[in-house]
């Protein structure tokens, strides 16, 4: 860290949140500040007291002290701020303090047995964390919940950084001793071998694909393949505690070139190895179904432009296609009726390959139905065919109870592989099939099968994005892993015991509290005007008043105690008097003063 960083962990509070959620003196402590004879003596004890609990170090000489903190702390014990310019006139006084307060609270330094333990904490601290930075946060809250005295940040910072080397070589051989020696070889295999002469195997398992096609979704399902079968079943296999450290290992390995893996030790090598092909696992299970999306969506765009080309030639040249069959029509009747060759009279009239293109065009217009893109898709089949199969077979697709007919419809073509040679079952699953997509599967009684696997590829893409998924992917996974936490909960803290609740007890203890109180605001109010306190009572000065305040004030004294005084505007009238109107706002203040803990009423009342 650099030095900003390493004082702002272990700097003085600066702020009234702050101040009074560490710096607040109980009753204990007031009662050890009674034992210092001198104003300045006290002020100074409950610094260092303060100073120990948070930040939890000692308070450094001629360190300069917020002010709100000094303030805050000179007003509990009843001292002027200024008094902290005589203390320490004898060298021997804060010493004598810092040992009283050890002795008394229970505050000890950092010995050697002491950082003997806290160290091994900090080992079972680190196993499950990638950031030392936690760890210290950590080992100084520790610290200060023992009440050890923290010597310096830069003891704390080695600690942590110890104990986080000694996790990482840890999780080094606890990953190591996962793998086989095969995998091993595997891995240092990848790093020797060259596809060519300037790119290993590693870097070529790393590479994008470059565009879309069926032969660079072949190349993914190769990389892809090559990977599985170095990786195995260790992802499985790891402690949950290590999840974190190897996604950590795995943004290290992605940046690591072949050559900069050499050079490392084999334990650390095959740790980190292991931890990027996991991670390039699933990163290519995304770009296998990314590229079948795009298949299915330029095989989708290439059918509606053919469709598009149809209507527009059909609409173009629809004219002078059919003047060219009725002249061929006439020519073929005239023919017949002079008894003469038809063929020459239809080769007179019109091209034979010219009257077979216009017959097809006008067939293709003129099908069953309205026009649509699924009719011009079954070009699009040969890319499919080649890879489509080999897909499906590549994972292990997973639903609900809705796509349950897509998934078996999945399984049959992904084990048949494509082979054309074998026919399709007698029960093949048909649930999965939209309305739409019927008139081109069945055909003459039997089901087109190039027509039936170009219908589980599109509905298949188009359920990836609602009820399909793959386990092992990072985009397409089940709802449940996607709400999961990325990492498992911290083991719950044992709950100390506490009594029973006891209303007795409670309001002896909320009595006692706003006895103290009023006792402190007697204290202050000792120097006032006597005319407002005066033989140990407040007093307030009554004014005449006629009967028609009297009864006003009784009208709003009795609604004040009325069981709807919650719901009642408290809101000063103008015509009450100034009796009534403190009687009305000190309820609230009684009110606050009953619910508010004794330390914390002790320091407002005194601001």
């Amino acid at each position: 860290m650099t030095r900003k960083q390493r004082d702002a962990l272990l700097t003085l509070p600066e702020t009234e949140a702050e101040v009074l959620r560490h710096h607040m003196l109980g009753p204990d402590d007031l009662a050890a500040l009674n034992q210092c004879r001198t104003p300045e003596t006290r002020l100074s004890y409950a610094l260092q007291l303060c100073c120990l609990r948070f930040p939890g170090r000692y308070l450094s000489r001629g360190e300069l002290l917020p002010g709100i903190m000094l303030d805050h702390i000179a007003d509990q014990v009843q001292a002027d701020a200024d008094v902290i310019a005589l203390f320490a006139r004898r060298d021997a006084t804060r010493y004598e303090q810092l040992t009283a307060i050890k002795e008394r609270h229970g505050f000890r330094d950092l010995s050697q047995p002491l950082r003997v333990e806290l160290a091994a904490w900090a080992r079972n601290e680190a196993v499950g964390l990638t950031d030392g930075r936690v760890l210290l946060d950590r080992l100084i809250e520790w610290m200060r919940a023992g009440r050890i005295i923290i010597p310096g940040i830069s003891v704390v910072e080695r600690l942590a950084a110890t104990a986080m080397h000694s996790a990482d070589l840890a999780a080094i051989a606890e990953i190591g001793g996962l793998l086989s020696p095969p995998q091993c070889d595997q891995m240092d295999v990848l790093l020797s071998a060259k596809v060519h002469r300037q790119q290993s195997r590693l870097s070529w398992l790393r590479a994008p694909a470059g565009g879309v096609g069926a032969r660079l979704l072949a190349e993914i399902l190769d990389k892809l393949e090559l990977v599985r079968s170095i990786v195995g079943d260790v992802p499985a296999r790891l402690p949950l505690h290590l999840n974190q450290r190897m996604a950590q290992m795995a943004k290290e390995g992605s940046r690591y070139t072949a050559q900069a893996f050499q050079q490392m030790t084999a334990p650390r090598r095959h740790a980190i190895m292991i931890a990027t092909l996991s991670e390039l696992a699933i990163t290519l299970t995304d770009a296998a179904l990314s590229m079948f999306q795009a298949l299915v969506g330029r095989a989708n765009l290439r059918a509606k432009k053919r469709l598009e080309e149809t209507i527009a030639a059909s609409a173009e040249q629809g004219r002078v296609r059919l003047l060219r069959i009725a002249e061929v029509l006439e020519a073929v009747v005239t023919a017949v009726r002079a008894e003469a060759d038809v063929t020459a009279a239809v080769t007179a009239t019109a091209p034979l390959e010219t009257i077979a293109d216009d017959a097809a065009i006008i067939r293709r217009t003129l099908r069953p139905g309205r026009p649509d893109v699924l009719g011009e898709l079954a070009p699009e089949y040969h890319v499919f065919k080649k890879i489509g199969a080999r897909f499906l077979s590549s994972f292990a697709f997973e639903g609900g109870r809705a796509v349950q007919p897509l998934l078996a419809a999945i399984a049959l073509l992904g084990g048949i592989g494509g082979d054309r040679r074998k026919p399709l079952p007698a029960d093949v699953p048909l649930g999965h099939l939209e309305r739409r997509w019927s008139r081109y599967v069945f055909t003459d009684n039997s089901i087109d099968r190039s027509y039936y696997e170009l219908a589980t590829y599109f509905i298949l893409a188009n359920a990836r994005a609602s009820g399909v998924w793959v386990e092992i992917s990072r985009i397409h996974r089940p709802l449940e892993k996607l709400l999961a936490p990325a990492s498992p909960a911290t083991p719950a803290q044992p709950v100390t015991l506490v009594h029973a609740f006891n209303a007795e007890d409670y309001l002896a203890d909320r009595m006692a509290a706003l006895d103290a109180a009023l006792l402190n605001t007697e204290r202050h109010l000792s120097g006032k005007d006597a005319a407002i306190f005066a033989d140990g009572k407040l007093r307030f000065p009554k004014e005449p008043r006629g009967d028609n305040e009297q009864e006003q004030t009784r009208a709003v004294t009795a609604r004040l105690y009325s069981n709807g005084a919650a719901d009642t505007d408290y809101r000063p009238a103008r015509s009450c008097q100034p009796l009534d109107r403190l009687h009305r706002a000190f309820l609230p203040c009684l009110h606050r003063i009953a619910t508010s803990g004794s330390a914390r009423l002790h320091g407002r009342i005194d601001r």
